[in-house]
Protein backbone atom coordinates (compact mmCIF):
# COMPACT_ATOMS: atom_id res chain seq x y z
CA UNK A 1 0.00 0.00 0.00
CA UNK A 2 1.27 3.16 -1.11
CA UNK A 3 2.71 5.74 1.81
CA UNK A 4 0.15 8.53 1.92
CA UNK A 5 -2.88 5.92 1.76
CA UNK A 6 -1.01 4.00 4.72
CA UNK A 7 -1.38 7.59 6.64
CA UNK A 8 -5.14 8.38 5.78
CA UNK A 9 -5.77 4.61 6.94
CA UNK A 10 -4.10 4.68 10.27
CA UNK A 11 -5.13 8.01 10.76
CA UNK A 12 -8.85 7.61 9.68
CA UNK A 13 -8.46 4.52 11.86
CA UNK A 14 -7.37 6.88 15.32
CA UNK A 15 -9.75 9.51 14.29
CA UNK A 16 -12.71 6.54 14.75
CA UNK A 17 -10.97 5.40 17.65
CA UNK A 18 -11.09 8.28 19.11
CA UNK A 19 -14.60 8.98 18.17
CA UNK A 20 -15.16 5.79 19.92
CA UNK A 21 -13.23 6.79 23.25
CA UNK A 22 -15.42 10.15 23.16
CA UNK A 23 -19.03 8.15 22.82
CA UNK A 24 -18.20 5.91 25.26
CA UNK A 25 -16.86 8.62 27.68
CA UNK A 26 -19.91 10.83 26.79
CA UNK A 27 -22.41 7.31 28.03
CA UNK A 28 -19.90 7.08 31.27
CA UNK A 29 -20.15 11.06 31.81
CA UNK A 30 -24.25 10.49 31.68
CA UNK A 31 -24.27 7.67 34.04
CA UNK A 32 -21.77 8.49 36.60
CA UNK A 33 -22.91 12.09 37.48
CA UNK A 34 -26.44 12.04 35.92
CA UNK A 35 -26.10 14.40 33.36
CA UNK A 36 -24.91 14.71 29.00
CA UNK A 37 -21.14 16.34 28.61
CA UNK A 38 -22.88 19.43 26.94
CA UNK A 39 -21.29 20.62 23.65
CA UNK A 40 -18.20 22.96 25.35
CA UNK A 41 -19.32 22.96 28.49
CA UNK A 42 -16.46 22.39 30.90
CA UNK A 43 -16.53 19.65 33.59
CA UNK A 44 -18.23 20.91 37.07
CA UNK A 45 -15.72 21.51 39.11
CA UNK A 46 -15.60 19.51 42.40
CA UNK A 47 -15.67 22.07 44.90
CA UNK A 48 -14.49 21.81 48.93
CA UNK A 49 -14.10 24.10 51.60
CA UNK A 50 -10.70 24.08 53.14
CA UNK A 51 -10.34 23.98 56.55
CA UNK A 52 -9.51 27.98 58.00
CA UNK A 53 -6.75 27.56 60.70
CA UNK A 54 -9.18 30.89 61.81
CA UNK A 55 -12.26 28.99 62.83
CA UNK A 56 -9.70 26.45 65.05
CA UNK A 57 -7.24 28.48 66.72
CA UNK A 58 -9.20 32.17 66.68
CA UNK A 59 -6.07 33.96 65.94
CA UNK A 60 -5.59 37.27 67.06
CA UNK A 61 -6.92 40.48 65.30
CA UNK A 62 -4.14 42.39 63.85
CA UNK A 63 -4.32 45.05 66.08
CA UNK A 64 -3.12 42.74 68.35
CA UNK A 65 0.55 40.42 68.02
CA UNK A 66 2.18 38.43 70.00
CA UNK A 67 4.65 39.68 72.25
CA UNK A 68 7.93 36.90 73.28
CA UNK A 69 7.68 38.12 77.28
CA UNK A 70 4.56 40.70 77.38
CA UNK A 71 1.83 37.94 75.82
CA UNK A 72 0.58 40.57 73.24
CA UNK A 73 0.79 44.04 72.30
CA UNK A 74 -0.58 46.31 69.94
CA UNK A 75 0.34 46.24 66.81
CA UNK A 76 0.26 49.92 66.65
CA UNK A 77 4.12 52.15 66.30
CA UNK A 78 3.22 54.94 68.89
CA UNK A 79 2.33 52.63 71.71
CA UNK A 80 4.62 53.40 74.96
CA UNK A 81 5.56 48.99 74.77
CA UNK A 82 6.91 49.91 71.13
CA UNK A 83 8.97 52.57 72.35
CA UNK A 84 12.80 51.69 71.32
CA UNK A 85 15.13 52.95 73.40
CA UNK A 86 12.74 53.16 76.16
CA UNK A 87 12.31 56.52 78.33
CA UNK A 88 15.28 57.16 80.56
CA UNK A 89 15.00 59.25 83.69
CA UNK A 90 15.24 62.95 82.74
CA UNK A 91 15.98 66.26 85.48
CA UNK A 92 13.09 68.07 84.20
CA UNK A 93 10.74 65.53 84.18
CA UNK A 94 8.89 62.39 86.40
CA UNK A 95 8.50 59.31 84.33
CA UNK A 96 5.53 57.18 85.52
CA UNK A 97 5.15 53.98 84.21
CA UNK A 98 1.33 52.74 84.34
CA UNK A 99 0.31 49.10 83.88
CA UNK A 100 -2.64 47.24 83.73
CA UNK A 101 -5.62 46.53 81.58
CA UNK A 102 -8.27 48.46 80.06
CA UNK A 103 -9.30 50.24 82.69
CA UNK A 104 -5.67 51.65 83.22
CA UNK A 105 -5.31 52.46 79.59
CA UNK A 106 -8.25 54.28 79.58
CA UNK A 107 -7.73 56.46 82.90
CA UNK A 108 -4.06 57.32 81.73
CA UNK A 109 -4.95 60.72 79.90
CA UNK A 110 -6.76 61.32 82.88
CA UNK A 111 -3.93 60.63 85.55
CA UNK A 112 -1.28 62.51 83.32
CA UNK A 113 -4.26 65.75 83.79
CA UNK A 114 -4.62 65.17 87.13
CA UNK A 115 -0.78 65.03 87.94
CA UNK A 116 -0.01 68.06 85.83
CA UNK A 117 -2.63 70.66 87.95
CA UNK A 118 -1.50 68.78 91.15
CA UNK A 119 2.15 69.70 90.20
CA UNK A 120 1.29 72.92 89.16
CA UNK A 121 -0.66 73.84 91.82
CA UNK A 122 2.00 72.76 94.16
CA UNK A 123 4.99 74.64 92.16
CA UNK A 124 6.56 71.43 91.25
CA UNK A 125 9.40 72.13 88.92
CA UNK A 126 9.80 68.90 87.08
CA UNK A 127 6.66 67.77 85.00
CA UNK A 128 5.27 64.26 85.00
CA UNK A 129 4.79 62.17 81.80
CA UNK A 130 2.78 58.90 82.15
CA UNK A 131 4.56 56.00 79.49
CA UNK A 132 1.17 53.70 79.06
CA UNK A 133 2.27 50.03 79.58
CA UNK A 134 -1.09 48.63 79.32
CA UNK A 135 -2.99 47.16 77.19
CA UNK A 136 -7.05 45.28 77.24
CA UNK A 137 -7.28 42.13 78.79
CA UNK A 138 -3.49 41.99 80.50
CA UNK A 139 -3.46 40.76 83.75
CA UNK A 140 -0.68 39.29 86.25
CA UNK A 141 2.11 38.38 85.29
CA UNK A 142 2.08 40.16 82.28
CA UNK A 143 1.77 43.39 84.07
CA UNK A 144 5.37 42.63 85.67
CA UNK A 145 6.82 41.17 83.16
CA UNK A 146 6.14 44.49 80.53
CA UNK A 147 8.09 46.34 83.85
CA UNK A 148 10.70 43.90 83.71
CA UNK A 149 11.79 43.76 80.03
CA UNK A 150 11.59 47.66 80.15
CA UNK A 151 13.90 47.70 82.87
CA UNK A 152 16.28 45.19 80.98
CA UNK A 153 16.17 47.38 77.54
CA UNK A 154 17.72 50.33 79.65
CA UNK A 155 14.36 51.91 80.49
CA UNK A 156 14.07 53.99 83.42
CA UNK A 157 10.66 55.18 85.93
CA UNK A 158 10.51 57.16 88.90
CA UNK A 159 7.21 56.17 89.62
CA UNK A 160 5.39 52.68 88.45
CA UNK A 161 1.41 52.53 89.00
CA UNK A 162 -0.44 49.32 89.08
CA UNK A 163 -4.26 49.69 88.67
CA UNK A 164 -5.54 46.02 88.31
CA UNK A 165 -8.21 43.66 89.98
CA UNK A 166 -10.79 42.43 87.75
CA UNK A 167 -8.86 40.93 84.70
CA UNK A 168 -7.17 38.62 87.50
CA UNK A 169 -10.49 36.97 88.80
CA UNK A 170 -12.43 36.98 85.06
CA UNK A 171 -9.95 36.29 82.24
CA UNK A 172 -8.44 32.99 84.67
CA UNK A 173 -11.90 31.64 84.79
CA UNK A 174 -11.78 32.20 80.51
CA UNK A 175 -8.67 30.28 80.14
CA UNK A 176 -9.77 27.13 82.86
CA UNK A 177 -13.18 26.83 80.94
CA UNK A 178 -10.84 26.91 77.48
CA UNK A 179 -8.72 24.29 79.25
CA UNK A 180 -5.50 26.69 79.14
CA UNK A 181 -3.02 27.30 81.56
CA UNK A 182 -4.86 29.64 83.81
CA UNK A 183 -1.24 32.05 84.15
CA UNK A 184 -1.05 32.22 80.45
CA UNK A 185 -2.43 35.60 78.45
CA UNK A 186 -5.96 35.26 77.88
CA UNK A 187 -7.66 33.03 75.69
CA UNK A 188 -3.88 32.11 74.46
CA UNK A 189 -4.96 29.21 72.47
CA UNK A 190 -6.31 31.62 70.04
CA UNK A 191 -3.80 33.87 69.71
CA UNK A 192 -1.08 31.09 69.10
CA UNK A 193 -0.80 30.22 65.27
CA UNK A 194 -0.68 26.38 63.77
CA UNK A 195 2.35 24.75 65.63
CA UNK A 196 4.93 22.21 63.30
CA UNK A 197 3.04 19.30 63.16
CA UNK A 198 -0.23 21.74 61.98
CA UNK A 199 1.78 23.66 59.37
CA UNK A 200 2.86 20.21 57.23
CA UNK A 201 -0.90 19.37 57.03
CA UNK A 202 -1.67 22.67 56.39
CA UNK A 203 1.13 22.91 53.63
CA UNK A 204 0.23 19.49 52.14
CA UNK A 205 -3.62 21.42 51.75
CA UNK A 206 -2.22 24.33 50.18
CA UNK A 207 -0.54 21.95 47.72
CA UNK A 208 -3.45 20.30 47.05
CA UNK A 209 -6.26 22.95 46.76
CA UNK A 210 -3.17 24.30 44.30
CA UNK A 211 -3.57 21.35 41.97
CA UNK A 212 -7.38 21.26 42.08
CA UNK A 213 -7.62 24.70 40.64
CA UNK A 214 -4.71 23.99 38.08
CA UNK A 215 -7.11 21.06 37.02
CA UNK A 216 -10.32 23.55 37.39
CA UNK A 217 -8.72 25.93 34.88
CA UNK A 218 -7.25 23.20 32.71
CA UNK A 219 -10.94 22.18 32.09
CA UNK A 220 -12.32 25.35 31.15
CA UNK A 221 -9.87 25.95 27.85
CA UNK A 222 -10.05 24.95 24.38
CA UNK A 223 -9.81 22.37 22.93
CA UNK A 224 -10.14 20.35 26.54
CA UNK A 225 -12.97 22.17 27.32
CA UNK A 226 -14.82 19.78 24.21
CA UNK A 227 -13.70 16.59 24.30
CA UNK A 228 -15.84 14.57 27.61
CA UNK A 229 -13.08 11.62 27.47
CA UNK A 230 -10.61 14.96 28.67
CA UNK A 231 -13.48 16.29 30.95
CA UNK A 232 -14.41 12.66 32.86
CA UNK A 233 -10.95 12.21 33.68
CA UNK A 234 -10.33 15.89 34.52
CA UNK A 235 -13.66 15.74 37.05
CA UNK A 236 -12.55 12.32 38.31
CA UNK A 237 -9.28 13.24 39.36
CA UNK A 238 -10.85 16.30 40.69
CA UNK A 239 -12.87 14.78 42.59
CA UNK A 240 -9.76 12.71 44.61
CA UNK A 241 -7.98 15.67 44.69
CA UNK A 242 -11.00 17.46 46.89
CA UNK A 243 -11.53 13.65 49.24
CA UNK A 244 -8.35 13.93 50.43
CA UNK A 245 -8.13 18.00 50.47
CA UNK A 246 -11.24 16.55 53.42
CA UNK A 247 -9.60 14.02 54.75
CA UNK A 248 -6.45 16.13 55.64
CA UNK A 249 -8.77 19.08 56.97
CA UNK A 250 -10.07 16.82 59.24
CA UNK A 251 -6.80 16.05 60.18
CA UNK A 252 -6.03 19.37 60.62
CA UNK A 253 -9.11 19.79 62.11
CA UNK A 254 -8.21 16.83 64.85
CA UNK A 255 -4.57 18.48 65.57
CA UNK A 256 -5.59 21.56 66.45
CA UNK A 257 -8.12 20.64 68.80
CA UNK A 258 -5.85 17.99 70.33
CA UNK A 259 -3.48 19.05 73.65
CA UNK A 260 -0.33 21.29 72.66
CA UNK A 261 1.99 22.72 75.43
CA UNK A 262 2.09 25.39 73.03
CA UNK A 263 -0.87 26.82 72.95
CA UNK A 264 -2.37 24.93 76.32
CA UNK A 265 0.29 25.43 79.06
CA UNK A 266 1.05 23.21 81.07
CA UNK A 267 -1.77 20.75 82.91
CA UNK A 268 -0.43 19.33 85.71
CA UNK A 269 1.10 22.24 87.55
CA UNK A 270 -2.16 22.99 89.20
CA UNK A 271 -4.49 20.21 91.58
CA UNK A 272 -6.76 23.43 92.42
CA UNK A 273 -10.27 21.45 91.99
CA UNK A 274 -13.04 23.50 91.50
CA UNK A 275 -12.68 27.25 91.54
CA UNK A 276 -9.20 28.77 90.47
CA UNK A 277 -9.92 31.96 92.17
CA UNK A 278 -8.60 31.53 95.23
CA UNK A 279 -4.67 30.85 93.31
CA UNK A 280 -5.38 32.98 91.18
CA UNK A 281 -5.96 36.13 94.49
CA UNK A 282 -2.56 34.42 95.59
CA UNK A 283 -1.06 34.76 92.29
CA UNK A 284 -1.64 38.44 91.69
CA UNK A 285 -0.50 39.16 95.23
CA UNK A 286 2.83 37.76 94.87
CA UNK A 287 2.91 39.79 91.07
CA UNK A 288 2.15 42.91 93.15
CA UNK A 289 5.42 42.08 95.93
CA UNK A 290 7.51 40.79 92.94
CA UNK A 291 6.95 44.26 90.82
CA UNK A 292 7.36 46.25 94.35
CA UNK A 293 10.87 44.83 94.46
CA UNK A 294 11.06 45.41 90.97
CA UNK A 295 10.44 49.23 90.94
CA UNK A 296 12.93 49.22 93.97
CA UNK A 297 15.85 47.88 92.61
CA UNK A 298 15.04 49.83 89.46
CA UNK A 299 15.19 53.35 92.07
CA UNK A 300 11.84 54.04 91.56
CA UNK A 301 8.09 54.26 93.83
CA UNK A 302 5.32 51.61 93.72
CA UNK A 303 1.81 52.32 93.74
CA UNK A 304 -0.59 49.93 93.70
CA UNK A 305 -4.62 50.35 93.39
CA UNK A 306 -7.37 48.13 93.35
CA UNK A 307 -9.35 49.27 90.49
CA UNK A 308 -13.34 49.60 91.26
CA UNK A 309 -15.86 47.61 90.32
CA UNK A 310 -20.15 48.40 89.30
CA UNK A 311 -20.65 44.36 90.80
CA UNK A 312 -18.71 44.98 94.05
CA UNK A 313 -21.51 44.56 96.62
CA UNK A 314 -22.80 47.99 97.93
CA UNK A 315 -19.59 49.78 95.85
CA UNK A 316 -21.73 52.62 94.38
CA UNK A 317 -25.66 53.47 94.01
CA UNK A 318 -26.30 53.31 90.39
CA UNK A 319 -28.14 55.34 88.39
CA UNK A 320 -31.17 54.52 86.41
CA UNK A 321 -29.08 55.01 83.33
CA UNK A 322 -26.33 53.05 84.77
CA UNK A 323 -28.58 49.73 85.75
CA UNK A 324 -29.90 50.28 82.09
CA UNK A 325 -26.75 50.33 80.48
CA UNK A 326 -23.56 48.82 82.97
CA UNK A 327 -25.39 46.44 85.11
CA UNK A 328 -26.67 43.00 83.90
CA UNK A 329 -27.67 40.83 87.26
CA UNK A 330 -26.61 37.48 84.50
CA UNK A 331 -23.14 39.02 83.27
CA UNK A 332 -20.54 36.87 83.68
CA UNK A 333 -18.43 39.95 85.16
CA UNK A 334 -20.76 39.65 88.28
CA UNK A 335 -20.15 35.85 88.77
CA UNK A 336 -16.69 36.72 88.13
CA UNK A 337 -16.45 39.80 90.37
CA UNK A 338 -18.77 39.40 93.35
CA UNK A 339 -16.96 35.93 94.40
CA UNK A 340 -13.51 36.95 93.05
CA UNK A 341 -12.98 40.36 94.81
CA UNK A 342 -13.16 39.04 98.22
CA UNK A 343 -10.27 36.84 97.28
CA UNK A 344 -8.14 40.29 96.45
CA UNK A 345 -9.25 42.29 99.12
CA UNK A 346 -8.28 39.49 101.55
CA UNK A 347 -4.80 40.68 101.16
CA UNK A 348 -5.15 43.80 101.82
CA UNK A 349 -3.29 43.91 105.08
CA UNK A 350 -0.46 41.64 103.61
CA UNK A 351 0.32 43.95 100.69
CA UNK A 352 0.77 46.60 103.68
CA UNK A 353 2.33 44.52 105.79
CA UNK A 354 4.89 44.18 102.64
CA UNK A 355 5.74 47.54 102.25
CA UNK A 356 3.77 48.01 99.34
CA UNK A 357 2.24 51.47 98.83
CA UNK A 358 -1.31 49.67 98.15
CA UNK A 359 -4.78 51.15 98.08
CA UNK A 360 -8.34 49.50 97.89
CA UNK A 361 -10.56 51.76 95.53
CA UNK A 362 -13.41 49.84 95.23
CA UNK A 363 -15.47 52.53 97.31
CA UNK A 364 -14.70 55.52 96.26
CA UNK A 365 -17.72 55.85 94.03
CA UNK A 366 -19.60 54.82 97.51
CA UNK A 367 -21.75 58.23 97.92
CA UNK A 368 -22.10 58.78 94.22
CA UNK A 369 -25.13 58.33 92.60
CA UNK A 370 -24.37 60.36 89.56
CA UNK A 371 -23.60 58.13 86.12
CA UNK A 372 -20.15 56.97 86.09
CA UNK A 373 -19.90 53.21 84.34
CA UNK A 374 -20.55 53.30 80.92
CA UNK A 375 -20.81 49.20 79.99
CA UNK A 376 -21.18 45.91 81.44
CA UNK A 377 -17.99 45.10 82.93
CA UNK A 378 -15.91 48.13 84.12
CA UNK A 379 -15.24 51.22 82.04
CA UNK A 380 -15.73 54.44 83.10
CA UNK A 381 -17.51 57.39 81.67
CA UNK A 382 -15.00 60.65 81.68
CA UNK A 383 -16.32 62.01 85.14
CA UNK A 384 -15.68 58.41 86.24
CA UNK A 385 -12.18 58.74 85.17
CA UNK A 386 -11.34 62.23 86.54
CA UNK A 387 -12.61 60.86 90.17
CA UNK A 388 -10.50 58.00 89.66
CA UNK A 389 -7.25 59.39 88.52
CA UNK A 390 -7.96 62.60 91.17
CA UNK A 391 -8.25 59.81 94.23
CA UNK A 392 -5.06 58.20 92.62
CA UNK A 393 -3.33 61.16 92.44
CA UNK A 394 -4.32 61.88 96.36
CA UNK A 395 -3.01 58.64 97.67
CA UNK A 396 0.25 59.50 95.83
CA UNK A 397 0.42 62.77 96.72
CA UNK A 398 4.15 62.21 99.86
CA UNK A 399 5.64 60.98 96.44
CA UNK A 400 4.46 63.30 94.55
CA UNK A 401 5.72 66.41 96.20
CA UNK A 402 9.40 64.58 96.42
CA UNK A 403 9.54 63.14 93.04
CA UNK A 404 8.61 66.76 92.25
CA UNK A 405 11.55 68.32 93.38
CA UNK A 406 14.12 66.12 93.90
CA UNK A 407 17.06 65.14 90.72
CA UNK A 408 17.02 61.76 89.35
CA UNK A 409 20.10 60.74 90.75
CA UNK A 410 18.70 60.84 94.49
CA UNK A 411 17.41 58.10 96.39
CA UNK A 412 13.61 57.19 95.69
CA UNK A 413 12.90 54.26 97.00
CA UNK A 414 13.01 52.18 100.22
CA UNK A 415 15.50 50.19 98.97
CA UNK A 416 17.98 52.92 98.14
CA UNK A 417 17.35 54.94 100.74
CA UNK A 418 17.88 52.13 103.32
CA UNK A 419 21.39 50.98 101.22
CA UNK A 420 24.72 51.71 103.10
CA UNK A 421 26.17 54.80 101.28
CA UNK A 422 28.66 53.95 99.08
CA UNK A 423 32.38 54.72 99.60
CA UNK A 424 32.99 57.62 97.45
CA UNK A 425 34.88 57.44 94.05
CA UNK A 426 38.24 59.28 93.54
CA UNK A 427 39.42 61.01 90.37
CA UNK A 428 42.15 59.42 89.39
CA UNK A 429 42.45 61.47 85.65
CA UNK A 430 41.37 64.68 85.07
CA UNK A 431 41.73 65.24 80.95
CA UNK A 432 38.96 64.91 78.34
CA UNK A 433 37.16 62.43 79.96
CA UNK A 434 37.66 62.21 83.96
CA UNK A 435 37.79 58.93 84.96
CA UNK A 436 37.08 57.72 88.55
CA UNK A 437 37.98 54.48 90.76
CA UNK A 438 34.36 53.51 92.34
CA UNK A 439 34.91 52.95 96.28
CA UNK A 440 34.81 49.40 96.37
CA UNK A 441 37.74 49.62 93.55
CA UNK A 442 36.13 47.01 90.71
CA UNK A 443 35.01 49.65 88.48
CA UNK A 444 36.44 52.42 86.40
CA UNK A 445 34.33 55.38 84.75
CA UNK A 446 34.33 57.73 82.22
CA UNK A 447 32.85 60.85 82.61
CA UNK A 448 32.53 63.64 80.21
CA UNK A 449 30.83 66.63 80.26
CA UNK A 450 28.82 68.32 77.13
CA UNK A 451 29.86 65.26 74.78
CA UNK A 452 29.62 64.83 71.28
CA UNK A 453 29.19 61.82 68.93
CA UNK A 454 32.41 62.75 67.88
CA UNK A 455 34.14 62.23 71.38
CA UNK A 456 32.24 58.78 71.68
CA UNK A 457 34.11 57.71 68.28
CA UNK A 458 37.26 57.36 68.98
CA UNK A 459 38.39 53.87 70.99
CA UNK A 460 39.85 54.19 74.50
CA UNK A 461 42.83 52.39 75.24
CA UNK A 462 43.42 51.34 79.33
CA UNK A 463 46.76 49.92 80.31
CA UNK A 464 46.91 48.35 83.80
CA UNK A 465 50.34 46.94 85.11
CA UNK A 466 49.79 44.68 88.19
CA UNK A 467 51.55 44.37 91.71
CA UNK A 468 52.48 40.96 90.85
CA UNK A 469 53.71 40.62 87.01
CA UNK A 470 52.92 37.08 87.43
CA UNK A 471 48.79 38.21 87.63
CA UNK A 472 49.41 39.14 84.29
CA UNK A 473 47.62 36.74 81.44
CA UNK A 474 50.70 34.75 79.75
CA UNK A 475 50.29 36.31 76.47
CA UNK A 476 50.72 39.82 78.13
CA UNK A 477 54.00 39.01 80.27
CA UNK A 478 56.15 40.25 77.95
CA UNK A 479 54.52 43.17 77.79
CA UNK A 480 54.82 44.15 81.56
CA UNK A 481 51.34 45.65 81.41
CA UNK A 482 47.94 44.41 80.73
CA UNK A 483 45.52 45.27 77.83
CA UNK A 484 42.07 46.20 78.07
CA UNK A 485 41.11 48.40 75.28
CA UNK A 486 37.52 48.66 75.26
CA UNK A 487 34.99 51.10 73.04
CA UNK A 488 32.06 53.54 74.07
CA UNK A 489 29.32 50.96 73.52
CA UNK A 490 31.66 48.23 74.64
CA UNK A 491 31.46 49.97 78.15
CA UNK A 492 27.75 49.97 78.46
CA UNK A 493 28.45 53.64 77.53
CA UNK A 494 25.30 56.14 77.08
CA UNK A 495 24.54 59.68 77.58
CA UNK A 496 22.74 61.38 80.76
CA UNK A 497 22.10 64.54 81.24
CA UNK A 498 24.43 65.87 78.59
CA UNK A 499 27.49 63.96 80.10
CA UNK A 500 28.84 60.78 78.33
CA UNK A 501 29.00 57.66 80.73
CA UNK A 502 30.83 54.82 80.47
CA UNK A 503 31.96 52.16 82.76
CA UNK A 504 34.23 48.84 82.86
CA UNK A 505 35.54 46.71 85.18
CA UNK A 506 39.02 46.35 86.77
CA UNK A 507 40.87 42.55 86.71
CA UNK A 508 40.55 41.00 90.69
CA UNK A 509 44.69 41.48 90.77
CA UNK A 510 46.07 44.30 92.69
CA UNK A 511 47.24 47.29 90.27
CA UNK A 512 50.48 49.10 90.57
CA UNK A 513 49.84 51.84 87.26
CA UNK A 514 47.61 52.56 85.19
CA UNK A 515 47.30 54.63 81.53
CA UNK A 516 44.17 55.38 79.78
CA UNK A 517 43.06 57.47 76.81
CA UNK A 518 41.80 57.53 73.44
CA UNK A 519 43.41 56.73 69.91
CA UNK A 520 41.90 57.34 66.33
CA UNK A 521 43.54 55.34 63.63
CA UNK A 522 44.18 59.03 61.85
CA UNK A 523 45.54 61.14 64.64
CA UNK A 524 46.71 58.49 67.10
CA UNK A 525 46.23 59.40 71.08
CA UNK A 526 43.46 61.86 71.24
CA UNK A 527 44.31 62.20 74.63
CA UNK A 528 46.02 60.02 77.38
CA UNK A 529 46.39 59.97 81.27
CA UNK A 530 48.17 58.06 84.27
CA UNK A 531 48.19 57.21 87.93
CA UNK A 532 50.06 55.48 90.19
CA UNK A 533 48.27 53.52 93.02
CA UNK A 534 50.02 53.81 96.46
CA UNK A 535 51.09 50.97 98.42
Amino acid sequence: MPFRKKVLYYGLLLLLTLLALEGMARIAYYAAYGEGYGKGRPAAPATSTSYSPDGATGLASSWRIRHPFHGYTRNLPYHDLNETPPRQKREDMVIIGLVGGSVAAEAQPYLERALRRHFAANNLPRQPVVLGLTFWTVRQPQATLIVANSLLLGGEFDLIVNLDGLNEVAHIMHNDQDGVFPFFPGRWHRRTKLNAAELLLAGRIAVLLREQARRAAAGETAPARWSALFGLANRWRQERIAAEIVRRNQELAAAAAAYSLEKYGPRSWLTVDGDLRPEAARFWYRSSVTLARLAELAGADYYHFLQPNQYVPDAKPLSAEELAMAYDPSSQWRSQVEPGYPLLRQFNRDLSGQGVNYFDLTGIFADNPETLYRDKCCHLKAPGNELLAAEMVRRMEPALRRLGRESPAAPVSALAAARRPPEPDTRLVDAAFQVYIQGDGKYLRYVREDCAPADREARFFLHLTPRNLADLPPHRRGHNFDNLDFSFAEAGGRLWRGQCLAQIRLPDYPIAYLRTGQYAADVGEVWAGEYAFSE
